[in-house]
């Protein structure tokens, strides 16, 4: 089969980043794969030249841009077309594009829209996303599919001797909760809990959290590291992971922790709460709460082992589900039943 892969986005972030691993498994699983994004985004900057079209679209539902990706999708002949975020899947579903019918849309969080009925299935990235595509629109075929990464194993943290690195990951955005930890990491000072935080990312909220961290007097405690990639080095540094969401639909980078041998301390939202096991693998605490964040932290640095424990079987959950090699083999089984023949 041959297909498309598109994604119009140019920032850096989870739906970025699963773009570029379903270009990465759909070539390692034998297809043939064209990746169409805008010049500034990732697919063109991790993608070959010779598996890579460039498409700018000036705004969701750019006309000019719909015609163009009619004419690239003519041109390589595609078979299937898998869109990834909103303006992807407006932009497929186009009439001008005259796509939909050839369109699988990848879901990546809450915030579909209609555009989304006008193509051939859905592909929900967690069970609570594939629940919110049903029950807004129940006659659209959609399909689970978790996201996956290659993940990087590393021994299972043994208790801090000095003070403990917690860490966090992610797109400086208000739905990320970095301000919440940087609470936490506040009211821990204030107890005599000592810690380093560091937070690799970069985003709109930058200077909100420097302010933040300014603020609270944290400079030397907390520090924004800007964007790290891969991540896996920077996990492995950490004794504790914290994911402090307030929205997360999936939550690769929970796995990918987990994948590293860290223990971790997560808000009890959707995907990572389904990650975790609903509190099986991790300490789950509830969203924008700086203090319930902060006595959680501080009951896991005075109690390690139970949460030792629990990294141990999180890291060999994370290796089997969320691995690469499972998740191509998830995605062929997807893609093939989508196959002209069938």
């Amino acid at each position: 089969m041959r297909i498309v892969n598109l994604m119009l986005a140019k920032g850096r972030g989870g739906l970025e980043s699963m773009a570029v691993r379903y270009h990465e498994a759909l070539v390692a699983e034998g297809f043939e794969v064209l990746s169409i994004g805008h010049t500034r985004g990732v697919l063109a900057e991790k993608v070959k030249p010779e598996q890579f079209a460039r498409l700018n679209s000036g705004f969701t539902g750019d006309p000019l841009a719909a015609l163009r990706l009619k004419a690239l999708a003519k041109r390589f002949q595609a078979d299937l077309i898998i869109a990834h975020g909103n303006r992807a899947i407006a932009l497929a579903g186009h009439p001008l594009a005259g796509l939909g019918r050839q369109t699988l849309g990848v879901v990546h969080n809450f915030r579909f829209k209609p555009g989304l009925t006008k193509l051939r299935a859905a592909i929900a990235v967690s069970p609570a996303v594939q629940a919110a595509i049903t029950a807004r629109y129940p006659r659209l075929e959609t399909y689970l599919l978790e996201n996956f990464t290659p993940l990087v194993m590393h021994p299972v943290k043994t208790f801090p001797l000095d003070a403990p690195r917690i860490g966090s990951l992610g797109r400086l955005h208000v739905n990320k909760g970095f301000d919440v930890l940087i609470r936490a990491a506040g009211l821990l000072r204030v107890r005599g809990t000592e810690v380093s935080l560091r937070i690799a990312g970069d985003g709109p909220e930058k200077a909100a959290l420097e302010a933040l961290i300014t603020e609270l007097k944290l400079e030397d405690r907390v520090t924004l590291l800007g964007w790290i990639e891969p991540p896996h080095d920077f996990l492995a540094s950490l004794d504790l992971f914290v994911l402090s969401s307030r929205v997360e639909p999936f939550g690769l980078v929970v796995a990918e922790a987990m994948a590293a041998g860290v223990p971790i301390v997560s808000t009890r939202i959707d995907g990572p709460r389904h990650i975790l096991q609903d509190g099986e693998l991790a300490t789950l605490i509830p969203p924008e709460d700086p203090q319930a964040l902060a006595d959680a932290l501080e009951a896991v640095l005075q109690d390690w082992l139970p949460i030792l424990d629990r990294a141990f079987q999180a890291q060999a959950h994370a290796l089997e589900t969320y691995g690469l090699i499972a998740g191509r083999a998830r995605l062929k089984s997807l893609i093939n039943s989508f196959h002209p023949e069938n």
